[in-house]
């Protein structure tokens, strides 16, 4: 793995837009744009074969942890009220289905540093490449429009200039794998027929249906809306402030009055069930299908890591990761981690933290977003980098630093992308200081070919789409079902 410079397109900025990508100039770390046009990273084969297993793998651990909180009935430890202990339960042994989530990922390729103190490695020597999971943002996962048409447009298009080698490949069959999974959610979970009603959700800017988009939400929802199309829905655009409750129907209705039976919506479970509309959502449970499902409660919360840890130590993707005690939640830097010892949760074990002392760590809340509120402490238990933000009444967890690729000045983030239950491709964003925030760039990346010639890699469904299958444009206005250029926010989960 390495980062490159390279020539930008002259006309990237039309490019992007013409994909449906349209906050690419968002101001982001330094003031440039959100869409890292004149750099790449550059991965080999086996990094991406790598990867791809990895998140696999992640991914049917991830299946375990739920199965286990399910039947161990663990849901008081991800703050999940009683009354919607059942909602979740059901979802899970119901099998309620997923179209996507996200890891994001360290990966170090073992050529660098040993350890975080910028040490080198003695000449000639080599550590086995690592894949170490972060967090798995598994209910609202955003990059997408910019993973899946931005940069494989990208790939397309630097590639017939010369500016990328010939056969360069990408890890990316995001959009043909999000066509194929709604089909089989319409078909075989639903048993809809073709051009079935689909609302898709997002939210305006301060929740008031007066104010503006929220840019990468909207932006995020509109092109979900276009792989359900293809996958035989009739999608409308909808947003979540505008949702009714009929209480003689019980049911939802839309801001015309239709009933909302199937829906994605592009809005955390923890904020919907801890609104006045969320009495509703047990009850309606047989009328109004969701998607994301309610299970994905377990996964979107970072408690989540502490149960991986429990039930799996030592495993390779995996980074220690243990509860940190009520009685430190309050607590920051250094304070925190020698506050901590004294206890954690239930299933963590009273000294459960004083297996992280003497190693660098990352003190993060159970749903924080984008690095808000994340600490980085280094072995002593200094703090190294901190983000201000929201979150943290809903407790902390502290986590093992990662290591990640030895890349001058930049901390690169690999978001893996699973469709179903099948890994579907990766992107990355950077920053130059260890906590990925709002502030991080996305960068393209591509597979180098291993001889010269065509790419042979076939990762997931092999390569994304061909190059004649462009997303077409869309209407503008939401209230008519179709996509249209947004204003980019933020949602992570």
């Amino acid at each position: 793995m390495r980062r490159i410079e390279v020539t930008p397109r002259p006309d990237w900025r039309e490019r992007c837009d013409a994909v449906g990508f349209s906050f690419y100039d968002l101001e982001s770390e330094g003031g440039r744009p959100y869409w890292s046009e004149g750099a790449a990273y550059v991965f080999t084969s086996p990094e991406i074969e790598l990867i791809e297993a990895a998140t696999k793998e992640l991914f049917d651990r991830c299946m375990d942890a739920v199965e286990h909180v399910v039947r161990h009935r663990r849901f008081d430890e991800f703050g999940i009220p009683g009354r919607f202990h059942e909602l979740v339960r059901a979802s899970w042994d119901d099998d309620d289905p997923t179209v996507y989530g996200r890891f994001d990922l360290a990966y170090d390729d073992g050529a660098g540093a040993p350890g975080l103190a910028g040490r080198p490695t003695a000449p000639g020597s080599r550590r086995p490449p690592t894949v170490k999971l972060l967090e798995f943002n598994a209910d609202t996962p955003t990059s997408l429009v910019e993973t899946a048409a931005a940069q494989w447009q990208w790939l397309e298009e630097q590639t017939a200039a010369g500016v990328l080698p010939a056969g360069a490949d990408q890890f990316n069959g995001l959009h043909e794998l999000l066509i194929e999974q709604w089909e089989h959610v319409r078909t075989a979970r639903w048993g809809l027929a073709p051009g079935a009603r689909l609302h898709l959700a997002s939210l305006h800017d301060t929740g008031d249906p007066g104010a503006e988009l929220i840019v990468e939400d909207f932006d995020t929802v509109a092109y979900m809306a276009e792989t359900a199309a293809a996958a035989g829905f009739d999608p409308k655009l909808i947003f979540m402030e505008e949702l009714s409750f009929s209480l003689e129907r019980g049911l939802f209705l839309d801001a015309d009055g239709e009933p909302v039976r199937h829906i994605f919506k592009l809005y955390p479970w923890e904020w919907m069930i801890a609104e006045q509309f969320g009495g509703f959502l047990p009850n309606s449970r047989g009328v109004t299908a969701w998607v994301e499902p309610a299970w994905k409660l377990l996964l979107s919360n970072k408690q989540l890591l502490v149960v991986l840890w429990e039930l799996f130590p030592g495993h390779p993707n995996l980074l220690p990761a243990f509860a940190e005690p009520e009685s430190g939640a309050d607590a920051t830097g250094a304070g925190a981690t020698a506050g901590a010892t004294a206890g954690a949760t239930a299933g963590t074990g009273p000294d459960a933290l004083s297996a992280l002392a003497g190693r660098a760590t990352v003190r993060k809340p159970r749903l924080g977003r984008e690095g808000a509120n994340v600490t980085v402490l280094d072995a002593s238990g200094a703090v190294v980098a901190e983000a201000s933000g929201a979150y943290g009444d809903e407790g902390f967890i502290v986590q093992e630093r990662a290591r990640f690729s030895d890349i001058p000045g930049k901390t690169a983030v690999i978001g893996s992308w699973i469709v179903g239950e099948t890994p579907a491709g990766i992107d990355l964003r950077e920053t130059s200081g260890p906590i990925t925030g709002d502030l991080a760039e996305f960068v393209a990346h591509y597979i180098e070919p291993d001889d010269g010639g065509a790419g042979s890699l076939q990762t997931g469904r092999g390569t994304a789409r061909a190059a004649s299958d462009t997303p077409p444009a869309a209407p503008a206005n939401p209230a008519d079902g179709g996509a249209g250029p947004g204003i980019r926010g933020r949602m992570e989960a």
